[in-house]
């Protein structure tokens, strides 16, 4: 199930996911008020580096990251600042309720560690198709976290902890104005997450994948300066 938390929430078709390219800057449940989302400061005071989410959730404080995180509610970043993308998420099924496709046959018993056996790069594209174009590749060791749950990332919106592959592409700092970014991610076999049969809504393939569309980024003076 893939999400941003600016991706498809929700068991939704992984291909339809897919070709939307909704990255996780972050798009979430309907009808949750947006108002208290976002940083606590403005970029650049007492470092901005304090991101909420929609559920209240400080997500610096969640992951334990004292960089700026780049979300949908934390679209700007202080110029000198390294930054982080995400969470850009892949939500799985677990334990005795797991089904899948006919004929899948999983790597790992449990669905996030077959994600996790299977992710081979992360791949983040910066002002792709212009003359500033960077790209950087990041192995699973480097970018992936799986010890946060869904319910964590989003308290009460959820029937179950389910596990959660998080992505969190570190990045250094970008010159001031308009960028954008774009995660692919590479896969060296399918992989289904386990809660439906039908491998149109639930599985990724091998290869790489556009993960999220390009997104924008803005990057600002610091105000202490």
């Amino acid at each position: 199930m893939m999400s941003e938390t600016e991706n498809c929430w929700g068991r939704g078709n992984a291909v339809a996911c897919i070709a939307l390219a909704s990255m996780l800057a972050m798009s979430f449940a309907v009808g949750v008020s947006a108002a208290s989302a976002g940083r606590i400061d403005p970029p650049g005071h007492d470092d901005a580096n304090q991101c909420s989410n929609e559920f209240d959730v400080d997500l610096n404080e969640l992951y334990g990251i004292s960089d700026q995180f780049r979300t949908r509610n934390c679209q700007v970043v202080s110029a000198g600042e390294h930054w982080v993308i995400g969470p850009v998420v892949w939500i799985v099924n677990q334990g005795p309720d797991l089904v899948y496709p006919d004929g899948y046959v999983p790597s790992e018993p449990e669905p996030i560690d077959d994600f996790t056996s299977k992710l081979v790069s992360i791949r983040v594209v910066v002002d792709g198709g212009t003359q500033r174009e960077t790209v950087r590749v990041f192995s699973a060791g480097e970018a992936l976290r799986t010890d946060i749950t869904i319910q964590q990332l989003e308290p009460g919106a959820w029937d179950a902890p389910y596990p959660m592959a998080s992505m969190l592409p570190p990045m250094r700092p970008l010159s001031v104005g308009d960028h954008t970014f774009q995660v692919f991610i590479e896969l060296s076999a399918e992989h289904c997450d386990g809660f439906v049969t039908d491998p149109e809504l639930s599985c990724l393939p091998a290869g790489e994948i556009a993960f999220t569309s390009p997104r924008p980024l803005t990057i600002i003076r610091p105000a202490h300066e």
